[in-house]
């Protein structure tokens, strides 16, 4: 009995790490494959508006994907919104991405959300997670990508809120510093 219940432990446990290294590569290979730039989504937002990562070519773009029932997702698109209004005279463009079925969240919930976060960025919808799928495969919010100028994936993403605010902000703001120095050395 004791050799048998090993057995089956044994068996879980050496499928659970052949998943696990299943479930890596298929991130690399997202990873690589927005490396090579071809990494798109085209968006609706909340205000009727369409955005494609595509048309935003020449901006510096920073998408956030998150959802109104997550916590650290709130404390971040306070600091986002934080870093927006520090660098709105530099190329960067801040979007909110919804990952939010129409059921969990209708337009007129968003609207409230925003309303009540006070946001200016733009909130889109993502409701088939089709855009959020070429980061993640599974649900890890909130998750934060950062594109340069040329409209290439500048790192991997980054998940979670650091243990503070201002840690965060220090965090994407040396990010968008780097990428703000490297567009302009670009341009001379």
């Amino acid at each position: 009995m004791k050799r048998f219940i090993f057995t089956v432990l044994a068996c879980a446990f050496l499928m659970l790490v052949v998943n696990l290294h299943r479930s890596g590569a298929q991130q690399t290979q997202k990873v690589q494959t927005a490396a090579t730039g071809a990494i798109t989504f085209n968006l609706r937002g909340i205000d009727g508006r369409t955005y494609d990562l595509a048309q935003m070519r020449g901006e510096i773009v920073l998408v956030s994907f998150g959802a109104t029932w997550c916590g650290p997702c709130a404390e971040e698109l306070a600091a986002l919104e934080d870093l927006k209004r520090e660098y709105e005279h530099r190329p960067i463009r801040f979007l909110w991405v919804s990952i939010e079925t129409k059921e969990e969240a209708t337009n007129a919930l968003l609207r409230s959300y925003a309303k009540s976060k006070k946001l200016t960025l733009p909130v889109l919808r993502d409701t088939t997670r089709a855009a959020y799928g070429q980061f993640s495969e599974r649900v890890r919010l909130p998750l934060v990508v950062i594109f340069d100028s040329e409209g290439k994936l500048t790192q991997p993403a980054l998940v979670g809120m650091a243990a503070s605010p201002e840690l965060y902000k220090q965090r994407v703001r040396s990010k968008l510093n780097e990428l703000i120095a490297t567009q302009t050395l670009s341009a001379n």
